[in-house]
């Protein structure tokens, strides 16, 4: 009796381990192996100082960029941290001829992410995957904390070693004259504007861009032009939060950027930003002001 009873709560045992949810390790997608030209030599480099208000004793070294040619970035070095860039940051760029087929980022962490860029036999952007290379949360720790809203993070809550995966596939659409249409990135993407549409007048220029989600309609932007001015408003689909903007941009005889008017009600609002260029069309300096015309922060990029 007593032997029966040994084997039947040995069977529960095992009955209970078979039960027990396995996480299997999810399947990662690798960056594709690209060929490109790794001989060459960087010939010009940039250092991007900026400072706030208008004293400029204290110049902040924030980035060294490195160019090929006067078209052709070849490294970039983020030195500070902003809203935009982690402190060590390395960002590379690699060309196959002419053309951009991969670029790489490395932070001080050691994440890493790439961008891979394909082309059609016209040399048109048809295609752009997107890749990260860092520790990811567990499967484990995903599926604990699926029906909670809070999620504090530890060290063990990640996979030991790093590993790549795709995390956007973005594709391009041109019509006949070769200007760019659509934008679209339906299976992956990092937000929910993951499509964008162009329309053009006449003379090429475009004339309305929309954002979408899927096929959502999130946002159009109508645009105007006037010598070497043109402007657009922003409308939102289901909001009235930007009803009275308007974004100026100028331009100088070379098509060059010389200065952006953010507007509401015809007001300046927010800032105005004005930037000035090297006779080689390379970046000179940037200065952004505040809506009272008071300078905030002026950059100065030197060769």
């Amino acid at each position: 009796m007593n032997r029966i009873i040994i084997i039947i709560i040995v069977l529960v045992i095992l009955t209970s381990c078979s039960d027990k949810k396995e996480f299997e390790k999810p399947i990662r997608i690798s960056p594709p192996i690209i060929e490109f030209d790794k001989e060459r030599i960087p010939k010009i480099t940039l250092k991007e100082y900026y400072f706030h208000g208008k004293d400029s004793s204290e110049l902040n070294l924030q980035k060294i960029t490195k160019f090929y040619s006067e078209n052709q970035i070849a490294s970039e070095t983020d030195l500070l941290t902003s809203s935009n860039t982690i402190n060590g940051r390395k960002t590379f760029y690699d060309y196959k001829g002419s053309i951009l087929v991969q670029k790489r980022t490395v932070n001080a962490m050691e994440d890493s992410t790439k961008v891979v860029y394909f082309y059609n036999s016209k040399n048109q952007l048809v295609k752009r995957e997107h890749y990260t290379f860092k520790k990811r949360i567990s499967p484990e720790v995903i599926e604990k904390h699926r029906e909670s809203s809070d999620m504090l993070l530890s060290e063990i809550d990640f996979e030991e070693n790093r590993s790549w995966d795709k995390y956007s596939e973005i594709d391009f659409i041109y019509d006949s004259l070769g200007q760019k249409t659509q934008y679209y990135a339906p299976n992956l993407h990092w937000d929910n504007q993951n499509k964008y549409k162009w329309f053009y007048d006449e003379n090429g220029n475009i004339s309305t861009k929309q954002s979408w989600n899927h096929n959502e309609l999130i946002w159009t932007e109508n645009y105007s032009y006037e010598n070497n001015e043109y402007s657009f408003t922003r409308n939102w689909n289901n909001e009235d939060t930007q009803k009275g903007f308007k974004f100026y941009v100028y331009k100088n005889k070379f098509g060059q950027k010389i200065k952006e008017v953010t507007t509401i009600n015809d007001s300046i609002q927010n800032k105005r930003i004005t930037y000035e260029y090297y006779k080689n069309g390379m970046m000179k300096r940037k200065v952004v002001y505040g809506k009272n015309n008071e300078r905030l922060t002026t950059y100065i990029y030197e060769k």
